[in-house]
């Protein structure tokens, strides 16, 4: 007997062996073919999204927002510092103040009220220099995304936009300052729409899609395919053949608010300062090469454009020497938080707008509900969808309140950064604030290096004052020149 049971057990054990090790192949096969799979679809529906996301935000900078979201404070990190990644604004670096100027107190009111489009009869006034990028509904963001958007922003006394996507009525119920953008799309064109708005934004590209042709046909929601009355939507590429006459109309429909223009910042960008600025327009929008879009074609978003940074740098350089007022420019693209932010302001920007910084902020909390299908992607909460692929609904109430105490921290973080360079108004900020920390960004920015003090002898000192007298001579033997060429002058030695 006891034999016969031990030849049983091991049967059994023999036999559950074999069970498992085909389980475990079929298993791995079936994981191989998951994984494959998952490599070869989009990255916007699966959790392959997360590392895309990772190589512009750090885990740092994702911490980071969660808890600015999370409490509505200032921002605290442990006792390390980061380690500088290869972005022009991370290459910078604010110089404090000490005896001149003089850091202010705490309790010192410090202003960050800002105005877009000041020649207008009714400029938009904002209560901080930051506003949403433009987002649109169902070409990128889902409705519920959208609503939220805009309570964020009449909570926090900013302005939301229409994005390029269709006219969402209760968008304008909700945003007290609602920016309608005029895309190429089929929509958003009537008289009606144009009046509600607060201020008016011509797109005419951006950094992630520069002015190519682009197809929107997947995850398309049936509200908007039914406003769009057809199942594909394209936007058309280059300028709008009527572009010169659009900006006089749109002023006959709805003359009081700004009017603006956004473009993709290129190393052009002063010859299409030059254009623009003949229009009488109240503010132009750049967004740098690290600007982001919703299924935007990779080899456009990671190899076209300059840096926001240094477009920014550029187009104020360019609106000075031009002696042009009253034009606010608005950056867009790469900013991550208030600092980000301060930097883009201290080189020449009126406002920051910030896209993928408030989505994380609103997700905050909600991720965890997307466990059960680990395989999509974290932004399965805030995107659109087609009706095939239905995600967990955001809660509207949770993103509200992070998304406001997301703003809340970014403007108490701006106050401190202000606090600490001595000044008392947002408006103040300038280059001189500002130290590159890297050859890269001197060089670019025009900066002063934290190896370098102005007025400081040694061998920077030298060649500057080489380079001044190179300068001198120069023009001094180019006048000689000029006169033993002359006419005269050949007439005379003859």
């Amino acid at each position: 007997m006891r034999v016969r049971f031990v030849l049983i057990v091991g049967l059994c054990v023999i036999l559950a062996t074999l069970i498992a090790i085909a389980a475990a192949l079929v298993g791995t096969r079936l994981l191989a073919r998951r994984v494959e799979h998952l490599l070869g679809s989009s990255p916007r529906t699966s959790i392959l999204e997360l590392f895309y996301s990772l190589q512009a935000w750090s885990w740092r900078e994702i911490i980071l927002t969660m808890r600015r979201a999370q409490s509505g404070k200032v921002a605290e990190h442990p006792m390390d510092s980061f380690v500088l990644s290869p972005s022009l604004l991370d290459q910078l670096a604010f110089d404090p103040a000490t005896f001149h100027p003089n850091a202010h107190p705490h309790t010192h009111n410090i202003s960050l009220t800002t105005q877009i489009g000041p020649r207008a009869k009714r400029p938009l006034t904002l209560r901080l220099p930051v506003l949403i990028a433009p987002m649109g509904y169902g070409i990128g963001l889902a409705a519920d995304t959208k609503l939220a958007l805009a309570q964020i922003s009449s909570v926090i006394g900013t302005a939301a936009s229409s994005g390029e996507g269709p006219f969402l009525p209760e968008e304008r119920a909700y945003a007290q300052r609602w920016i309608l953008q005029w895309s190429k799309g089929p929509w958003n064109h009537s008289r009606a729409v144009i009046k509600l708005a607060d201020a008016i934004e011509i797109h005419l590209g951006q950094g992630a899609e520069a002015e190519i042709a682009v197809h929107k046909t997947h995850h398309l929601p049936r509200r908007l395919k039914r406003m769009a009355g057809q199942h594909q939507i394209v936007f058309h590429s280059g300028i709008p053949r009527d572009f010169f006459r659009l900006v006089p109309y749109l002023r006959r429909i709805n003359p009081d608010v700004p009017i603006g223009v956004k473009i993709p910042a290129s190393q052009h960008l002063e010859a299409d300062l030059a254009i623009l600025t003949a229009l009488s327009l109240d503010f132009i929008t750049i967004d740098g090469s690290e600007a982001g879009s919703a299924g935007s074609p990779a080899v456009i978003s990671d190899h076209f454009g300059i840096p926001t940074a240094s477009a920014v740098k550029r187009a104020r350089d360019w609106l000075i020497s031009r002696h042009i007022e009253g034009v606010s420019l608005i950056a867009s693209g790469g900013a991550k938080g208030a600092a980000d932010i301060a930097k883009l302001l201290a080189l020449g920007a009126d406002a920051v707008d910030v896209g993928s910084a408030i989505l994380f902020a609103m997700s905050h909390g909600q991720v965890e509900r997307l466990v059960p299908t680990f395989f999509q992607g974290p932004s399965a909460l805030v995107f659109a969808d087609s009706p095939k692929h239905r995600h967990p609904r955001l809660d509207i109430g949770q993103a509200v309140l992070h998304g406001t105490h997301w703003f809340e921290a970014t403007a108490q973080e701006l106050q401190v950064i202000l606090q600490a360079l001595g000044l008392g108004d947002v408006h103040n900020l300038s280059r001189q604030a500002l130290i590159a920390r890297t050859l890269e960004a001197q060089t670019l920015l025009e900066l002063p290096t934290s190896q370098h003090v102005p007025g400081e002898s040694g061998l920077s000192q030298q060649v500057s004052s080489l380079a001044t007298e190179y300068q001198r001579l120069l023009t001094s033997l180019t006048e000689q020149f000029a006169l033993l060429t002359s006419p005269r002058s050949v007439h005379r030695h003859a």
